[in-house]
């Protein structure tokens, strides 16, 4: 019996071994890889990346069981609350190949009585933590861990598990490395097309022709009810406007991207899509991406489309905006209004404002938030939303 028990685990750790080396030639196969190792360690979540360098400055992303807004609340507020990090920084512990549970970093009675705790992993289901160190942060090779947790009335990660972890560290290290190494550009749109695939709201990735390149999850979805949004022969988004005489979505689609560039950068208006099996509508927007974007450099993709149903699509509350994201009231309110489509002029003819004056208070946000672009702070705020399209 204890023989088949060991060649059931020589098994299991052999086929970890495989799929963590072929994520490393197609990168798209993270999360599988991730998805079994977080099963084999008996695991409720688990999230392999980089916590100080985001996506966009050459990190990579990918988890299993854990909802894209918890992701992005950790990286706009609550890295700062991470006791689990600062501990293992403080103690000397966070060194290349390193394993530790949260044992070792601070007590449960500290853990549960933090922000961190009470604001943050109690939302999440978690309390316990088992984490290796891929590479303790080097030129080239960023900070890269491998984390799993257990919950509030789980028991602790047991030897077996920090064992299993001190295994397949290595594995990780040299399989990331390589791929860090010669396909950067590859890992990081694997990892955005993974972040993007966790929302709920129909995302499209267009390049310059305006060919839809890559659609998630709920944006196949959206395209399969054929009610309201198709594409053309050339892959092109189509739709009809609401209204009498309205435009149509790939005409106003082409028009969004001839504005200046000046214009591009900012917050556009949206498009409403008639639906013909529904009462309900699509609402659309678009975002230009910047060419230091790894799916503008990686992917050939030049615009990003958010489809969201405004019946079904519930924003955070404003209180919630500032305690989420650390945003005054003020920037609360130009966050909210802006992500819902109103433009710089517009917005601040509301507020009774300068125009210039919501572009400075969008800066803010972009630093409190952690992003630069007008995607990449929609995106955040879409996945703090209540939504499904």
């Amino acid at each position: 019996m204890q023989q088949r028990r060991g060649a059931n685990r020589l098994a299991q750790f052999s086929a970890l071994i495989h799929l963590i080396y072929a994520a490393s030639a197609e990168p798209q196969r993270w999360p599988e890889a991730l998805t079994a190792i977080a099963k084999a360690m008996k695991s409720r979540q688990a999230i392999l990346f980089t916590p100080f360098v985001d996506i966009h400055n050459g990190g990579l992303l990918f988890s299993w069981q854990i909802d894209e807004r918890f992701v992005s609340l950790w990286s706009g507020k609550y890295i700062d609350h991470d006791i689990w990090s600062q501990s293992a920084q403080r103690k000397g512990l966070w060194h290349e190949g390193a394993v530790l549970v949260d044992e070792d970093l601070t007590t449960q009675e500290v853990l549960r009585a933090s922000i961190w705790y009470r604001e943050f992993l109690i939302h999440m289901g978690i309390a316990r933590l088992c984490v290796g160190i891929v590479f303790g942060g080097a030129p080239g090779l960023p900070g890269t861990v491998l984390s799993v947790y257990r919950g509030p009335e789980d028991k602790p990660f047991a030897q077996e598990e920090r064992d299993l972890m001190q295994l397949l560290v290595p594995h990780l290290s040299r399989a990331l490395g390589l791929m860090h190494r010669l396909s950067l550009a590859r890992h990081q749109v694997a990892s955005m097309r993974a972040a993007l695939d966790r929302l709920s709201v129909g995302v499209f990735l267009l390049n310059q022709h305006l060919d839809v390149i890559y659609a998630n999850t709920a944006g196949r979805q959206v395209l399969a009810r054929k009610d309201g949004i198709g594409t053309d022969q050339q892959t092109r988004l189509t739709a009809t406007g609401l209204g009498t005489g309205s435009l149509r979505l790939e005409d106003w689609l082409a028009r969004m991207v001839s504005l200046p560039k000046l214009e591009r950068g900012g917050f556009d208006d949206t498009f409403d899509v008639a639906r013909h099996k529904s009462k309900t509508r699509y609402s659309v927007q678009c975002c230009p991406l910047e060419p230091q974007d790894p799916l503008f450099s990686g992917e050939g993709a030049h615009h990003i489309v958010f489809v969201t149903d405004p019946q079904r699509l519930e924003l955070p509350a404003l209180a919630a905006l500032q305690r989420q994201l650390g945003l005054t009231p003020a920037e609360a309110r130009v966050t909210k209004a802006l992500v819902q489509g109103g433009t710089y002029c517009e917005v601040a003819a509301t507020m009774g404002v300068r125009e210039e004056t919501i572009r400075s208070q969008v800066k803010s946000v972009y630093a409190k938030t952690r992003t630069n672009t007008k995607a990449g702070l929609t995106r955040m705020v879409l996945s703090l939303s209540k939504a499904t399209v």
